[in-house]
């Protein structure tokens, strides 16, 4: 089986506290240490219908490795819509993202604790995404496994009538995020999910210099030459 080695090392864990604010979606680690992650959204006009029911298409996206980094920011944002589901389909639906051979316990870290409540606001949106050699046109063999990091904002809070102002705050924070996903012959599917890193958002006075302190080292990759917005073209 091919296997693109990762170019980069997986960040430090980032604080329980933190981690909270930025989702509740994935659970990593074991006993009652958890991380939660809400896991990023595709662009709307590109992506397939808003269901978590709906099937994976294996043809969505090409056998490269710029497919493999636009079926990742899909398969995060599925992933994440699944926590507005009841909690006895989650489990369910979650498997549905994964590859047959991947990381042993994969799926019960990522499956949502039975007591977090579904519905509301449980979204990710991907700036931008990264993977070695992504302008690489070369049609990769099933098996083959490459290894993604995205850069995202995770939204979490509870959904309004539409009609009344939200009485709940809506809260959120940037991250990179490092996976990886493996070619099968359904198309793309999760093999192993890293705990997100909490990472600076942008500039948030437009061209001004807001003064704030940022580490932009986290973003070498995700705002390097092989990095790219998801479900665009080179």
């Amino acid at each position: 089986m091919g296997d693109y080695k990762s170019a980069f090392e997986p960040g430090p864990r980032p604080g329980r506290g933190v981690t909270w604010l930025l989702a509740v979606l994935l659970l990593f680690g074991g006993g009652l240490a958890v991380d939660r992650w809400l896991l990023p959204h595709p662009v709307p006009a590109a992506a397939p219908s808003s269901s978590v029911h709906a099937p994976l298409s294996a043809s969505r996206w090409s056998a490269t490795t710029r497919g493999a980094g636009d079926a990742a920011a899909w398969l995060e944002s599925r992933l994440a819509a699944t926590a507005a589901l009841p909690a006895g389909e989650r489990r369910e639906q979650v498997a549905g993202l994964l590859a047959a051979d991947a990381t042993p316990g994969l799926l019960d870290r990522l499956v949502v604790a039975g007591d977090e409540p579904a519905g509301g606001i449980r979204q990710t949106v991907v700036a931008r995404i990264w993977a070695d050699r992504a302008n690489d046109p070369a049609q990769l063999p099933i098996g083959t496994r490459v290894r993604v990091q995205s850069y995202g904002l995770a939204l979490l809070g509870s959904a309004g009538d539409g009609v009344s102002a939200p009485t709940a705050s809506l809260t959120g924070g940037w991250a990179v995020h490092d996976l990886t996903v493996q070619l099968t012959s359904d198309g793309w599917r999760l093999a192993e999910v890293q705990p997100p890193v909490p990472a600076p958002g942008p500039n948030l006075r437009g061209a001004s210099p807001d003064g704030a302190a940022r580490d932009m080292s986290l973003l070498t990759r995700v705002l390097g030459p092989d990095s790219w917005a998801p479900e665009t073209q080179p």
